[in-house]
């Protein structure tokens, strides 16, 4: 335990953007838990049985997709952070330690900072509740003076909350940390080959299975339930679909982004070294842009379900209502992950000034990194709403160019221009502060 504390403390500055990944994942799943359990409570003391299927139905959607999230966006950065230690652990290794004491050690590592960011989301977990039941409030649901008041199970959502995502994201990578060939660790620069893993396999498998299970009804079938039924099946499969897509980011994003940079004509030295760093720091470049591809997708998918619904708004003020804090995790994260790799561009940086790069050379490399982050997501994101435009047109029985023509693509057009700013302006950034560093006294740290 000794040797777990002292690593986590001379490693703080690594696991710093990690843990605050981890309280404000906690956070908000916890407090979407708690909404909606003290929703259902007070419907249920008021003896309305109408509210507490709404409650039921409505804050188990918010929870689904906040803890999804937060898992998603919390293994990442936990998988990223563990993959710039390997050589850390490679001299561990060369030190006498044996391989399953590292990943015991590891484990341990991440045991602790998810009870301390539960811990710490304690506090915070009652305020997202009380933020979301003033959401649910303002949709017209009566939630019967329903207050988000402290009780002692509160606690063991956080930490759970905090735990699970920290352990889910850091198994495999622990795993393979223990694993690695100790020269390998030193020699190799870029970042390793991705594997599925068979849990990583296992959940893609199960959720295939879901996009198949779902849309043979929702596009094939005439069901008892008619249009309505069929499009919600349609929905479930494209959900069951984003959610593969995301899980195996390694397999989808990294192409997608080789596929478009590769269309572009070369723009000049900074685009070509910011799309060979992109390349080469395969890890980094997914964990940077799947929260911003997870957010822009599944505001895409609502957008064309509340578009295609009667009686439903693909506005977004709606969509936040079940989508916020999937906004807030997600957002945080990214901006994590920019900031926790920036030792590393740092280095990068250095190695290309002293091959004699200007420096403007360098700044405007970085800031293409975020434009080319950005617009893998933004791309993502647009090819999600293409394809749930189709196939929820084909449950809905409509045209696609109905679906589509009904869209607010103003709002779509923000929220990707948001996407970009942020970023590249985060970058930005960055960017100023590596010019301010003396290459040589990088590249020796």
């Amino acid at each position: 335990m000794r040797l777990v504390l002292s690593d986590i403390r001379m490693q703080a500055s690594m696991w710093l953007w990690t843990f605050l990944c981890a309280v404000v994942g906690a956070a908000c799943s916890a407090g979407s838990v708690i909404a909606m359990f003290t929703a259902v409570s007070a419907a249920r003391a008021a003896g309305d049985a109408r509210m507490v299927s709404a409650s039921i139905a409505l804050g188990g959607n918010i929870v689904f997709f906040t803890v999804l999230a937060a898992v998603g966006i919390v293994a990442s950065t936990v998988g990223l952070t563990l993959t710039t230690q390997r050589r850390d652990h490679a001299l561990w290794a060369i030190l006498g330690i044996p391989r399953n004491r590292i990943r015991s050690i590891l484990r341990t590592e991440l045991i602790v900072l998810g009870t301390a960011a539960g811990a710490l989301a304690v506090p915070l977990a009652p305020l997202v509740a009380s933020t979301a039941l003033s959401q649910w409030t303002t949709t017209g649901l009566d939630l019967h003076g329903a207050t988000a008041g402290f009780q002692l199970w509160h606690v063991g959502a956080s930490v759970l909350s905090g735990v699970v995502p920290c352990l889910l994201g850091g198994w495999g990578v622990t795993r393979r940390a223990a694993k690695t060939p100790e020269m390998r660790a030193f020699r190799d620069l870029s970042d390793p080959p991705a594997r599925p893993g068979v849990t990583r396999s296992v959940l893609a498998l199960c959720l295939l299975a879901g996009v198949v299970g779902m849309w043979i009804p929702g596009l094939g079938l005439e069901l008892e339930g008619g249009i309505a039924q069929r499009t919600a099946f349609a929905f479930a499969g494209d959900l069951f679909l984003i959610c593969l897509l995301l899980l195996m980011g390694p397999w989808v994003l990294t192409p997608l982004m080789r596929f478009w940079t590769a269309l572009l004509p070369s723009r000049g030295v900074a685009w070509h070294l910011a799309v060979q760093s992109c390349r080469t720091r395969a890890a980094r470049s997914v964990a940077t842009v799947l929260p911003f591809a997870l957010s822009l997708s599944f505001v895409g998918l609502f957008m064309v379900m509340g578009n295609v619904m009667p009686g439903s708004a693909a506005g977004l003020d709606d969509v936040l209502v079940v989508l916020g804090w999937v906004f807030v995790v997600s957002w945080v994260g990214g901006l994590a992950v920019i900031a926790l790799v920036g030792r590393e561009r740092t280095r990068d940086s250095a190695i290309v000034a002293v091959a004699g790069a200007r420096p403007g050379v360098v700044t405007r490399s970085t800031i293409y990194e975020g434009v080319i982050y950005a617009g893998t997501a933004i791309i993502f994101g647009a090819i999600s709403i293409a394809v749930t435009s189709a196939t929820i047109a084909v449950g809905a029985k409509i045209s696609v160019v109905r679906v589509l023509d009904g869209l607010p693509w103003a709002t779509l057009g923000v929220l990707a221009g948001v996407t970009l700013v942020t970023t590249c302006l985060a970058l930005a950034l960055q960017a100023a502060r590596v010019s301010r560093t003396v290459a040589a006294r990088a590249l020796r740290s």
